[in-house]
């Protein structure tokens, strides 16, 4: 069990934050053609079934299933992917419908264009909108209401990214833009995704013990990593060496972020991520470069989008009505591959059909 970010963390991308826009918005909105021999999303059964609500909000099938086709997620561990695909969905919505009570206003016309340019790129494909549409269990409707919100998210980031602001969080957030790298080594304790209180602080206090017998030199760091750490991912005799990293190189950043304030040789305080807590050790650091604004301005913008993004979900959770209900064992019976002339199994379901 690594701490990389899973679907869970990033689930901002689905709104594709940065400023790429339009782009990006057309690659996105609507799936294109599938490519030959991965798994489509056709036509749901009870497309309409709800998965979750936020704030009153439904989460459907549909969207879910859409969500699974769009980003060709792995399905060997359905449960994961149902958690992790839930809350991007339920992240989306909350971003929605922060936008929603901005009333920043929406150019129908940009829409209009935006699909068009989606149209011309799925005949590009070999495909079409309608096509796309039946696919993904979309309307025209839903596509342009998608469409509306990217709008209006760039008009947001846009008012809040002046050319002061962008210097402060340049000069705040330094290790995101040059490109410095930390080697990192971790002790990881498991935690409950339910866990009570005062089993965490439990977790957290023999972590403590552990800190304190590498400090009093009972063992080494890698000692007690091998001797004690719990990652499912960690090779024998590594140390809890997980190599070298960018502060926005795939860490979770309550991960990233303690280890990029440490010293070579320091070992944090327990740090809690979703998989449990953390010792942190860095034991190298190599310096990046200086990073210049006014040439890589767009870079700015899209670390900057995303962190916005990341500050609203974290107030927005903390009085959001949530109501995520179990996997449908259902789930992914409409999932299967293109058919194939090629091959003794042309035609089979690329997927699981139901939960294991």
């Amino acid at each position: 069990m690594r701490v990389f970010v899973r679907l869970g963390c990033w689930a901002m991308a689905v709104l594709a934050i940065g400023m790429e826009a339009n782009a990006q918005a057309q690659k996105s909105a609507v799936p294109t053609a599938p490519d030959a021999g991965k798994a489509v999303v056709v036509r749901p059964t009870n497309p309409n079934q709800v998965l979750a609500t936020v704030n009153g909000e439904k989460v459907t099938k549909s969207e879910f299933l859409d969500l699974v086709r769009r980003y060709d997620l792995p399905t060997n561990d359905l449960e994961q992917v149902y958690n992790d695909g839930i809350e991007t969905l339920i992240n989306v919505k909350l971003i929605n419908q922060f936008l929603a009570r901005q009333r920043l206003p929406v150019a129908q016309d940009k829409i209009d264009q935006d699909l068009a340019n989606i149209e011309k790129g799925l005949k590009e494909n070999g495909s079409d909108l309608a096509t796309a549409l039946i696919q993904s269990g979309q309307t025209i409707d839903e596509v342009r209401k998608q469409l509306a919100f990217r709008q209006q998210w760039i008009a947001f980031v846009n008012q809040k990214a002046t050319d002061n602001e962008l210097k402060r969080f340049v000069a705040s957030n330094q290790d995101l833009f040059n490109g410095a790298q930390v080697r990192i080594g971790h002790i990881m304790l498991k935690l409950d995704e339910n866990a009570t209180p005062a089993q965490k602080e439990k977790v957290r206090q023999r972590l403590l013990e552990i800190k304190k017998d590498i400090t009093s030199n009972k063992y080494k760091f890698a000692e007690a990593a091998n001797k004690f750490s719990q990652d499912d991912n960690r090779t024998d005799g590594e140390g809890g060496d997980i190599g070298y990293h960018a502060r926005n190189g795939g860490l979770l950043e309550e991960f990233a972020g303690p280890a990029f304030k440490l010293k070579v040789g320091q070992i944090s305080e327990p740090v809690e991520t979703m998989h449990g807590y953390h010792l942190i050790l860095v034991t190298d650091r190599k310096g990046g470069t200086p990073f210049k604004l006014e040439q890589q301005k767009n870079l700015a913008l899209s670390l900057y989008s995303s962190d916005l993004q990341k500050s609203i979900l974290l107030a927005a959770r903390k009085t959001a009505k949530l109501e995520i209900k179990p996997a449908p064992s259902d789930l992914f019976e409409t999932v299967q591959a293109p058919l194939s002339t090629k091959g003794p199994d042309a035609g089979k379901a690329a997927v699981p059909t139901s939960k294991p």
